[in-house]
């Protein structure tokens, strides 16, 4: 009888602890609010997967918050570091609490790579997907979340090379922008003409441009990145700011890279500062 009511205490200490282990386990999940949805894109012709963390007290307010967009954002780690680099900072009273929109790939050559280049199949449609973002997505996001007009972008690799396109092509659609180890060598000449195309405006609205890499970087970031920042420099329109990091044994995409644009583009770019305002009173 004592053997059969000592089991029956383990076993219940076992369920209990279990249990417990589960609690915590959904608490800690709960930390990071992540859901998927889709929705269609008319410009590209297909459905677009996009990953979406509100902040911890979005449901508590009425309170508009900035977005920020990352890309390549089905890869491991991608979307739930860029959430935690978001809460960390607000944490330290460094930059506010945003909406995060992650944006997953269905072909990455096509949408990251502005123009056709020969080593990677497809490229060549970063037109139609910056359109898709700016046209579609955009208000997508605006009419169905609680939004400020303050939105910054990030990618890393070919999304980084995207990233400074996007900025090129359109000055006005971001706030700043975060590129880790753009792969500028991919198409440096046509880059160059962008930039150059870009210098000669006279004025664009506040935007922040946050570049770093490493030094054990791929050749299409080393070789290319430093004249293509210190051009854009020397000849940056008002209202734009730059600043490229140089992390030494860095390799490709360093650790981090959210983390320090955002820093940045916080720093840099104060407009995000009236974000305790509600929808109505914007």
């Amino acid at each position: 009888m004592r053997k059969i009511a000592g089991g029956i205490i383990v076993i219940l200490m076992i369920n209990f602890w279990a249990h417990s282990q589960l609690l915590s386990q959904t608490r800690e999940r709960s930390e990071i609010p992540d859901k998927s949805i889709k929705i269609r894109s008319q410009i590209l012709n297909e459905d677009r997967t996009l990953s979406i963390a509100l902040p911890e007290d979005y449901d508590k307010n009425q309170k508009a918050y900035p977005v920020l967009y990352i890309l390549d954002a089905e890869a491991p780690n991608e979307f739930t570091e860029a959430v935690s680099a978001v809460k960390d900072l607000h944490a330290e009273g460094i930059g506010p609490q945003m909406i995060i929109i992650g944006i997953w790939n269905t072909n990455r050559n096509r949408d990251m790579i502005p123009i056709a280049v020969s080593h990677r199949p497809r490229s060549g449609g970063s037109r139609k997907f910056l359109k898709f973002i700016t046209d579609e997505l955009k208000s997508y996001v605006k009419q169905n979340y609680r939004t400020t007009d303050f939105s910054i972008l990030y990618g890393a690799s070919i999304a980084g090379l995207f990233s400074v396109y996007a900025l090129f092509e359109n000055p006005y659609a971001f706030d700043g922008i975060i590129a880790s180890s753009p792969m500028i060598g991919h198409c440096p000449e046509y880059m160059q003409m962008k930039a150059e195309a870009f210098v000669r405006r006279d004025k664009i609205k506040n935007c922040a441009l946050y570049m770093i890499y490493g030094t054990e970087d791929s050749h299409r970031v080393t070789i290319y990145f430093p004249d293509f920042h210190d051009f854009l420099k020397s000849k940056a329109p008002r209202g734009f700011f730059s600043q490229l990091k140089l992390l030494k044994g860095e390799g490709h995409v360093p650790k981090g890279s959210k983390s320090r644009g955002l820093r940045y583009v916080f720093a840099q770019n104060k407009s995000w500062a009236p974000n305790k305002l509600t929808r109505e009173e914007n």
